[in-house]
Order: C-alpha cells, then sequence, then structure tokens
C-alpha cells in the first residue's frame, strides 16, 4: 500500500511539474531558428560570398530566403538605389552600390536579427567584447549624426563593426585615438559591413 501511495505522489508531482513546463513555454515561447542566413563577417553576408551584380535577379538567387526589394537611399545628399534583404517585416540586411551602380559594394545591417562572426548583435555587443585581433584599426565615424568609430583588422578590411560613443559623453571622438578609453569599452555596436570583394 505505501508502494502505491509513493508512486501515485510521483506520478502528481511528474503532472505538476509537467503543466509548469507547458506555462513557462506558453510564457516564453521557444524561437525556433531562421531558414535564411542571418550572418555577416569576413566571409560574408546574408549567404552572399562573391562580388555580385546589383540586380534584384541576382541577390535573390544568392539570398533566396530572404524578400528581396530596390530602395532609395542617399549618402551625404548624393541618391543611389540599395537592395534590402528582409524578414517577416524586418529589413535584416541593406545592400549598397559601387560608385558606378553597376556591382554590390557592400552589405550593412543594423537589425537584431543579425549575427557577427562572434555572435555579435547590434544593439548589444560592446567594444570592450570584440575580439583585438578583429579590431586592430580603427577610425572616427559619425553615425547618424552621433559620435562613433569603425573597426576591422586593417585599413582594407572586408568587414567593419561600427560602434556609437555613449550619450553621455561630450569629449573629443575625432580623430579616433582622441576619445577616452573607458568610453570606447563602454561605446555600442550600431552596425556590421561587408565589403565585397573587388573584381
Amino acid at each position: 500500500m505505501k508502494r502505491i501511495v509513493i508512486a501515485c505522489a510521483l506520478a502528481l508531482a511528474a503532472c505538476g511539474q509537467q503543466n509548469a513546463e507547458q506555462k513557462q513555454d506558453e510564457a516564453f515561447p521557444v524561437v525556433t531558428a531562421p531558414n535564411y542566413d542571418s550572418s555577416i563577417g569576413p566571409r560574408g553576408a546574408a549567404g552572399i560570398h562573391s562580388p555580385l551584380p546589383m540586380d534584384i535577379a541576382a541577390i535573390r538567387a544568392a539570398a533566396p530566403n530572404f524578400m528581396v526589394a530596390s530602395v532609395q537611399d542617399q549618402i551625404e545628399g548624393n541618391p543611389f538605389t540599395a537592395i534590402t534583404l528582409s524578414a517577416g517585416d524586418e529589413e535584416v540586411f541593406r545592400v549598397l552600390p559601387t560608385a558606378d551602380g553597376a556591382r554590390v559594394h557592400s552589405i550593412v545591417t543594423r537589425s537584431g536579427q543579425a549575427r557577427g562572426p562572434d555572435q555579435d548583435i547590434v544593439g548589444v555587443a560592446t567594444f570592450a567584447l570584440a575580439p583585438a585581433e578583429e579590431v586592430r584599426f580603427c577610425a572616427s565615424e559619425n553615425f547618424d549624426g552621433s559620435a562613433g568609430f569603425a573597426c576591422s583588422t586593417a585599413e582594407d578590411g572586408n568587414f567593419w563593426r561600427v560602434y556609437r560613443v555613449p550619450e553621455s559623453y561630450d569629449g573629443p571622438s575625432d580623430p579616433f585615438d582622441a576619445i577616452d578609453p573607458d568610453v570606447l569599452h563602454d561605446s555600442t555596436l550600431v552596425e556590421m559591413r561587408w565589403v565585397a570583394p573587388r573584381v
């Protein structure tokens, strides 16, 4: 009889645990892995690893699981046509053209869905977490009107991390060496950029 009571108690406990786990799963649903390539790094971005024509069909063929569209953009007032790679209702990557508009120059991301080579996430990673060998060369860079800097392995590096300094910082930001070292460590990743190899 004692064994039956213990067995019933264990069964009830297991049932309660299962219900608790089910409620927890409902509160924090499991996020399934995306069926598109969300990576960006020295070897490429969004599954694109080689120079491509700046063409919707070519980009769609290279990144088939994204929604691909052209969009008007500008740099310093100079307009051009870019190509966006989106998942759901969010732009994950933006493809930028060479000066003549013929080929892909670079692919950038400001999306939290993208992942850098060290699982870097825009808006989460800081300069302090970047591998030293991957940020050997840094230069000041204005980011949407805020002080920041971009870093790579060298001046001609093909993968760049762009950081914004904390808003509270009011010291010098140009040249890069003038930025306070403590401020550098607290600077937040705001963009990652892969530069396509030249043909």
